[in-house]
Parts: C-alpha cells; structure tokens; sequence
C-alpha cells in the first residue's frame, strides 16, 4: 500500500469516527432538551439527522457503484 493511500485511508477514517462522535453527542443532547424548547429541539434534531446523513453518504460516496436517494420531510 502507498504512502499516499494509506493517508487518504487514515483521513477517512478520521472523518468517519469524528462524525460518529459528533453523531452520539447530537443524540445525548436531544434527549436532555425539553420538548417544550421547540426552536432548540428542531435544531438538535435536524444537526443529528445531518450528521448521521453525512456519515452515511460518506461510507456510500467512498465506494462507486452505489446509488443514495435522501428523502426528509421538512415540517412546516
């Protein structure tokens, strides 16, 4: 394995690991906001989605030959 590949390999898998990370956090402040704090709410709700949207799309993106279809209702 080349120098060059194994450096796009570890900062793959740094990014991957980081946006997990990032992920469990988003999920343990959505449990702790009250669903009285409907603003604040919505907006730990869409940056969890986000994140584990963006940690799937970059597994899927790295591999060709894959397709993704994204479908999110956005409430209005």
């Amino acid at each position: 394995m080349s120098d060059l590949h194994q450096t796009v390999e570890t900062f793959y898998h740094k990014v991957y690991e980081t946006l997990g990370k990032l992920h469990e956090e988003a999920l343990g402040l959505k449990e702790n906001v009250e669903e009285e704090e409907l603003a604040v709410s919505e907006k730990i709700e869409r940056t969890e989605f986000a994140l584990q949207l963006s940690r799937d799309v970059l597994e899927n993106f790295v591999d060709s030959g894959k397709i993704m279809t994204i479908n999110y209702d956005v409430a209005q």
